[in-house]
């Protein structure tokens, strides 16, 4: 059985701020960091949720 999650844009905004209070950077500086390969740990599994969170709020990119 397939379990399914529906979240509101709003709760998907919120989820992003939290991660990013959590790592202590705004997404533009987050996101440089991640390009230039400088999470380490817990970040790399807090940029993973923030592209998730991309995508579900953006869509796919081509």
């Amino acid at each position: 059985m397939t379990h399914v999650v529906e979240l509101s844009r709003d709760a998907l905004l919120a989820r992003r701020e939290e991660i990013l209070k959590r790592v202590g950077a705004d997404l533009e500086e987050f996101t440089a960091r991640a390009h230039s390969f400088s999470l380490v740990g817990e970040e790399w599994d807090a940029w993973d949720e923030l592209q998730n969170i991309a995508f579900l709020l953006d869509g796919p990119q081509s």
